[in-house]
């Protein structure tokens, strides 16, 4: 398609230079002896191609400008993206018309960067206010051993109510999900370990590992973190962008305050 507008603009700018000439040679190639004796007719002349070829620049613009229109229209929407079963992974009133969905990996040290720098002020100016539902994904990278793990650990801790409790702790220990960490998170919240253990080696909690994996890989996500920024209609993401790897809180307020208005 891109390549038939610069088709078509090369083609313009053809006709344009071939015009160009032939006035360049009304003007300068006539003879002598036949300029002052024929000049009203040149002139005139002159003026007539002038306006056939203003209105031929015309016409092109108006066909340059329907291709245009017709390939925006041709363009694809990005299709919904489903809500429902991420209530345990998410933030903010269910009532909300804005969410943004992040696909992370715990082990991605761009992924705490944004835990540490940006959700926070999030989650002050738009999620704890309502504004804005933040919903999380998994996105564990195949070069970070532990991500899988963490993933999980989030996603059990989630089954017993305690999914951000867990998501901060992993972070602040760097994306290690040790042991040690877990267990600090099931003693301090009372979690039931056992139930918990349960859980981790669940092939059911894995494929909705996966699951996340192969949705983002669809939306176009290859690398953490990724944000898919939108309204919320009828439990879906709809009239959304994406963002790939560390935003600035500026782009998220640039983007939040523009799908408010």
């Amino acid at each position: 398609m891109v390549l038939g507008k610069l088709f078509i603009f090369a083609k313009f700018s053809d006709m344009y230079i071939a015009c160009r000439w032939m006035l360049w040679l009304l003007i300068f190639c006539v003879p002598t002896n036949m300029v002052h004796a024929e000049e009203k007719w040149v002139a005139d002349e002159i003026f007539m191609q002038m306006s056939e070829m203003r209105k031929e620049i015309g016409q092109l613009k108006e066909k340059v400008a329907g291709l245009e229109q017709k390939l925006s229209d041709q363009q694809p929407k990005a299709a919904p993206v489903p809500l429902t079963g991420t209530e345990s992974m998410s933030l903010g009133k269910a009532d909300a018309k804005i969410a943004i969905i992040e696909f992370s990996d715990y082990e991605c040290p761009f992924c705490a960067k944004h835990y540490k720098n940006v959700l926070p002020k999030l989650r002050e100016r738009y999620i704890d206010k309502g504004r804005v539902k933040y919903v999380m994904m998994d996105f564990p990278l195949e070069f970070h051993a532990h991500a899988k793990k963490a993933s999980l650990a989030t996603r059990c801790a989630g089954e017993q109510g305690q999914y951000w409790v867990m998501h901060d702790a992993i972070f602040e220990a760097r994306g290690q999900a040790s042991d040690e960490v877990i267990d600090q998170v099931v003693k301090k919240h009372k979690l039931d370990a056992k139930k918990l253990e349960t859980c981790l080696d669940d092939p059911k909690q894995l494929a909705k590992v996966q699951s996340d994996i192969t949705l983002g890989s669809r939306l176009g996500v290859n690398g953490t973190p990724a944000f898919l920024i939108g309204k919320i209609k009828d439990k879906q993401l709809v009239d959304y962008q994406r963002f790939d790897g560390v935003q600035s809180f500026e782009t998220f307020v640039a983007m939040i305050d523009g799908l408010s208005k």
